[in-house]
């Protein structure tokens, strides 16, 4: 997909396509936002440009260079995500220092055909300590045919000496109607689409997450248990927390994926209503009430980080439904 095909980014293409046609895109940009929101899909939009034979600096979608970038399989695109690291380490759930060091050395070369390189490293909030240090002498000094973009849903977990040295451009949720026609085009019926994205809060790859009807009818189960939690006695939210840890085997790790986007979204929502009502009436208790949403919203995201770095299941959902089950304290 080229950048004039890219839709619900306007003012983000409207932007990189600018810089491009002036030949003044950055050598390393931070591409940061929500999952799902095209991030991934744009940086290969720009490595199309880059390599892109037939229309240098726009990429035309239709040439060898571009079939490749699209396939990943371009010698001058160099793609360092969590499906390499786990071609090399089956557990991995970070980027290692190995992984940049080869990234480093390939866009040190000459280009294989053409006139650029470039590098994608995503998620790049998983990038080790290590590794973000050994990625700045490249950011700090590189060499004039590469492009590097680091694509990330938490701009913030990067270094701040990789964030100085990297322009960061802010990809924010795809509009509703946008949402709705790209789940049309891929087959999805009308109907089925609008409930959809009504969970998917501008992330199209929640919403693919989420197009049978049994994932919506268990996220809309889970934001009614959440939203009556603070009066579930503890055997029932113990149960609910062992349902939610579920069974062993291929597929874990996607359910508490899914398990874990239905109680974010429903913790921002919750933060939306709180800030909404306290910024109409900033009284004590709607002061109480937002600050308690935000608590639940971090408790949520700590847990969501605690489970990426392989801590026990079955004990981080007892203590997260025990914790968001602790009623606020009014005036607290």
């Amino acid at each position: 997909m080229t950048l004039d095909q890219i839709r619900g980014q306007d003012r983000v293409i409207e932007r990189l396509s600018a810089a491009l046609a002036r030949n003044r895109l950055p050598h390393g940009l931070i591409f940061g936002g929500p999952p799902g929101v095209g991030k991934r899909t744009t940086a290969l939009a720009i490595a199309m440009a880059q390599l892109c034979a037939d229309e240098p600096g726009r990429g035309c979608g239709r040439c060898l260079e571009c079939s490749q970038v699209a396939a990943g399989t371009h010698p001058d695109l160099f793609i360092e995500d969590l499906a390499a690291a786990r071609r090399e380490r089956p557990a991995a759930s970070t980027l290692s220092i190995d992984q940049i060091r080869r990234l480093r050395s390939q866009l040190a070369l000459t280009p294989a055909r053409g006139r650029a390189k470039v590098g994608i490293i995503e998620p790049a909030e998983r990038l080790t300590a290590d590794a973000q240090n050994a990625l700045l002498k490249t950011l700090e000094e590189p060499p004039g045919h590469a492009t590097l973009l680091l694509v990330t849903t938490a701009p913030r977990e990067l270094l701040a000496t990789i964030r100085s040295r990297a322009q960061t451009w802010s990809f924010g949720p795809l509009p509703d109607p946008i949402m709705k026609e790209l789940l049309v085009e891929g087959g999805c019926a009308p109907d089925s689409a609008s409930q959809t994205v009504r969970f998917a809060e501008g992330s199209l790859e929640r919403a693919r997450e989420m197009l049978d009807e049994d994932a919506v009818a268990a996220a809309t189960a889970l934001e009614e248990q959440l939203e009556n939690i603070e009066r579930t006695g503890i055997p029932d939210l113990l149960d609910l927390a062992a349902e939610l840890a579920g069974a062993r085997g291929a597929g874990r790790r996607d359910r508490q994926t899914a398990h874990l986007t239905a109680m974010q979204l429903w913790g921002r929502r919750r933060l939306r209503a709180a800030a909404e009502t306290h910024s109409s009436d900033p009284g004590p208790a709607s002061r109480a009430t937002l600050l308690h949403a935000r608590r639940r919203l971090g408790l949520i995201h700590a847990t969501s980080r605690a489970l990426e770095r392989n801590a026990n299941i079955e004990l981080a959902w007892d203590r997260l439904l025990l914790e968001l089950r602790t009623p606020r304290e009014i005036g607290g």
